[in-house]
């Protein structure tokens, strides 16, 4: 009788068992199965937030050759200006903005064989600085210099600020300078005095576009970007100027000289501010943001503006994803 009990006792044991096997058998076929369908149902969000996001960047095309049909000039108060900040779409909101990158300083410009620009520049780049203010700018006094070095096509340093491989390749990890221009802003943080915090502080008001030469477009460029223009500048009717540009934009860039009706930049010698601005610009940049779901994908474009009303061209996007 005993034995029997025993052997009723190992039977039951092992049924037990083997339940609990299918059981764990069975949870991870299904934790298996809802990790495939999430996965695949991510992959549809993040493809679907994609083509949103191509759409937006062909849509920017269409309103960018539109108003260089309708507008002389660029301001912010043109219809490329107007951000979206939440359009309903299927499963999701999009939202996306243009700006005018000839509103911002050329880090590119810095690559000018031209001496006399060259010094305009070094000179912009340091009133920029000091508009931005702040103790990360206050401390990059001479790091144009080294942008300069690591654009420029030579290997030879242009002052004692500057920086080419020699200065580079004593870090560690050790590398090389550009001698190029500039394929995007991030590249700064390559440069040799560069921290985290004035790149964050110089990355709202600075631009790599692929032109050496762009002038700083008056109606779109902020205050800061404007007060680098000349040592002269008039800080009262600089703002009075930029609080009323959307309405009454700047026609020529003229008017934003001395003796002129939106006057707030006087003469100044070494800047020749006269040489530097307009009220025209070719590049524009789009930052789109595509949610489904719980998925976020952004988009980032480059476009040229062909003189002669052609269709923009995108240059350069990138993207990242949530």
């Amino acid at each position: 009788m005993s034995r029997q009990v025993r052997q009723r006792g190992v039977a039951l044991i092992t049924a037990i068992f083997v339940v609990a096997l299918a059981t764990i058998a069975a949870v991870a076929m299904f934790e298996s199965s809802n990790i495939a369908v999430r996965r695949a149902s991510n992959l549809i969000e993040s493809e679907t937030a994609l083509w949103y996001a191509v759409g937006v960047e062909s849509w920017t095309k269409g309103i960018l050759k539109q108003d260089a049909k309708n507008n002389e000039i660029d301001s912010l108060g043109d219809i490329w200006a107007r951000p979206v900040d939440f359009l309903p779409i299927d499963n999701g909101t999009l939202r996306g903005r243009v700006e005018d990158l000839q509103g911002r300083f050329n880090l590119n410009n810095f690559a000018t064989t031209d001496v006399n620009q060259l010094k305009i520049h070094l000179l912009q780049f340091q009133l920029l600085l000091d508009a931005i203010g702040g103790e990360e700018a206050s401390k990059a006094a001479g790091i144009g210099s080294a942008i300069r070095d690591w654009v420029d096509a030579d290997s030879e340093r242009l002052d004692l600020n500057g920086a080419e491989d020699n200065e580079y390749q004593g870090l560690d990890p050790p590398y090389r300078a550009a001698n190029r221009p500039m394929q995007s802003v991030s590249e700064l943080l390559q440069v040799r005095g560069m921290t985290k915090g004035l790149y964050l502080a110089l990355r709202p008001f600075v631009a790599a576009l692929p032109t050496v030469g762009t002038r700083i477009n008056v109606n779109t460029a902020s205050p800061q970007v404007l007060a680098a223009l000349s040592k002269t500048a008039d800080r009262t009717a600089l703002a009075k100027f930029v609080q009323g540009r959307i309405a009454a934009p700047a026609k020529t860039a003229q008017e934003v000289l001395n003796g002129e009706a939106n006057s707030f930049l006087g003469a100044d010698k070494d800047l020749k501010p006269e040489t530097q601005i307009d009220v025209r610009s070719r590049y524009f940049g789009l930052a789109a943001e595509v949610f489904i779901g719980s998925g976020r994908v952004a988009l980032y474009s480059v476009y040229i503006r062909p003189d002669g009303g052609g269709d923009p061209i995108v240059i350069a996007h990138s993207t990242d994803a949530d």
